[in-house]
Parts: C-alpha cells; sequence; structure tokens
C-alpha cells in the first residue's frame, strides 16, 4: 500500500501529551514533535498492516511516558498499525517498552 504522506501525530501516555508531524511513506519514518526530537525509522507493510520501528532522539526533557531523556538520548519505538490508521483515531504503540496512545491525522499525499 502506499500510504506516502505527511501526517499530524497527537500523542498521551501516562505523564503527559504532545504533538508533531511524520512522513509514512516508501517503508519510511521521518518527523517531529513539539519537543524538537526527531523520528527516524522503518517499516513493512505485513498483512495489510504497518508493522516497523523508529528511533525517537531527544532534544531533552521527558517522555509521555514519565522517563526522564537528556538531549540525545535514543529511544525505541515499535507499532503495529491498520491501513487505515491516518484517520484520526487512536493507536497504541510502545515507547521504550511502555504503552503510548497515538493518533495520526494525513494531511496530505507526498
Amino acid at each position: 500500500a502506499d500510504m506516502s504522506a505527511l501526517y499530524s501525530m497527537k500523542y498521551h501516555g501516562v505523564a503527559g501529551e504532545g504533538h508533531g508531524s511524520v512522513y509514512i511513506g516508501n517503508g519510511k519514518v521521518v518527523g517531529t514533535d513539539v519537543t524538537g526530537a526527531k523520528y527516524i525509522g522503518s517499516y513493512n507493510d505485513l498483512n495489510a498492516r504497518l508493522v516497523g520501528s523508529a528511533t525517537l532522539t531527544s532534544a531533552g526533557g521527558f517522555l509521555v511516558t514519565g522517563q526522564p531523556i537528556p538531549p540525545g538520548t535514543q529511544v525505541k519505538i515499535e507499532f503495529n498499525l491498520g491501513l487505515d490508521f491516518g484517520n484520526g483515531k487512536m493507536n497504541t504503540v510502545t515507547v521504550a517498552g511502555q504503552p503510548v496512545q497515538v493518533a495520526f491525522t494525513k494531511v496530505g499525499d507526498i
């Protein structure tokens, strides 16, 4: 499936919430959030689901899971999303092994 687009993301965990934007397409994930963190990763289309991971590189602060992350800290994010993930509904992803709710809304095709 060609999901190549820019998506806004809103997320919340036990210790807070945030937002950002991410490109998802051509097997790649590239994005940033309100804290200045960078997201770089990849995915495969498996059985009509996007299964993959991304590395969050911190600009400093805290994860929404409550974990402090000094600048430069790298955190693994794992996801398994349906092809309709860009519909603004919440999905559970794993951030450093902890569940975080994320909603993606498609901004536009790229």
